[in-house]
């Protein structure tokens, strides 16, 4: 009987304590700001290192307006000088972000890609930063290099409006 206590007080305790250590690393982002804005405009991007330097010009891909609806956990991509629709080629889906905030997860419903990680880096009402692993200028021979892709609430003259 004396084991069995023994046992359980030490389960209590390392209980009680978990809670207090999780607030050491309390995450930053709030999945639902992404539908604080009805759209987002890729800003700037830049690589892990260099953040004075802009190089959307090399990482076209990345760039565009989107569009996040939390509610359905669904998104869509769109050019910036048409508005046209990306979803066509993998740009709209399902998305999701982990249970520790730090990780978007794009889940195209076409194209090539079945599944893109992405590491959340800031979001908030003014701010959706993330970053991935690409190949340098997004040739595929080229090593790996992390972008950094910062967006903010768009409020231009495109309208947008999703396909699902």
């Amino acid at each position: 009987m004396r084991k069995h206590t023994l046992v359980l007080s030490g389960l209590l305790l390392i209980s009680s304590l978990s809670p207090f250590a999780s607030y050491a690393n309390q995450p930053i982002s709030d999945p639902y700001a992404l539908g604080s804005s009805p759209q987002w405009l890729t800003t700037k991007v830049y690589i892990e290192g260099a953040p004075e330097q802009d190089v959307k010009a090399s990482y076209p891909g990345v760039v565009g307006i989107s569009m996040w609806d939390p509610q359905r956990n669904r998104y869509e991509f769109f050019y910036t000088d048409t508005g046209q629709s990306k979803y066509a080629d993998g740009g709209g889906g399902y998305f999701l972000v982990s249970g520790d905030r730090k990780t978007h997860v794009l889940i195209p419903d076409k194209g090539p890609n079945r599944t893109i990680v992405r590491r959340l880096e800031k979001l908030d009402n003014r701010e959706f930063t993330y970053s991935r692993e690409v190949p340098r200028d997004m040739v595929a021979t080229n090593p790996l290099v992390r972008i950094y892709v910062v967006h903010a609430p768009y409020n231009g003259p495109i309208k947008t409006a999703m396909s699902n």
